[in-house]
């Protein structure tokens, strides 16, 4: 049995041997290595998630800048239609202004002109009562003198 626990105990060293040999130089290294790269993962992860939080960041400020920049665009819309209606309405009004200016003319230069169509027509009548009123009389009368006479005359009854 002696030979039992001799073969016992050297193989027992030798585990132990090899176990410490082992551990001291694959262990141990394998160890620090999965340590290493779970915290080089740890750190990657965090780094991911700062970035992914600065994107999340910078999406939020880019949508912000997009609606008041879309916000903006609808202002100066609005602000050059009324604009544009303001001005149209300043055409507008000077069209119509101008419209009465040129009724206004035409009334006046008919006006004138009916006054001088009268005029004429008085004269052509007072033109006319001289002349018969010569072949009435049968002489010649003066004629400037007449007219005036008769215009009085016109003037008098309401016809001029």
């Amino acid at each position: 049995m002696l030979d039992f626990s001799v073969t016992f105990l050297i193989t027992v060293v030798n585990v132990t041997v090899l176990f410490l040999a082992l551990r001291k130089l694959l262990f141990k290294p394998v160890t620090k290595f999965m340590e290493d790269r779970t915290e080089r993962v740890r750190r990657e992860l965090e780094v991911a998630k700062n970035t992914s939080d600065r994107a999340e960041s910078l999406a939020r400020e880019y949508e912000e800048k997009l609606e008041n920049a879309r916000t903006e665009g609808q202002r100066l819309i609005d602000v050059a239609r009324e604009k544009a209606e303001r001005e149209s309405a300043a055409i507008v009004a000077k069209g119509h202004a101008e419209a009465e200016r040129i009724v206004a003319q035409a009334r006046l230069a008919l006006e004138d002109e009916r006054r001088e169509a009268e005029r004429k027509l008085l004269d052509g009548a007072a033109d006319l009562t001289i002349e018969a009123s010569s072949r009435v009389l049968g002489e010649n009368i003066d004629s400037a003198k007449n007219r005036d006479i008769v215009r009085k005359f016109l003037d008098s009854v309401g016809v001029a």
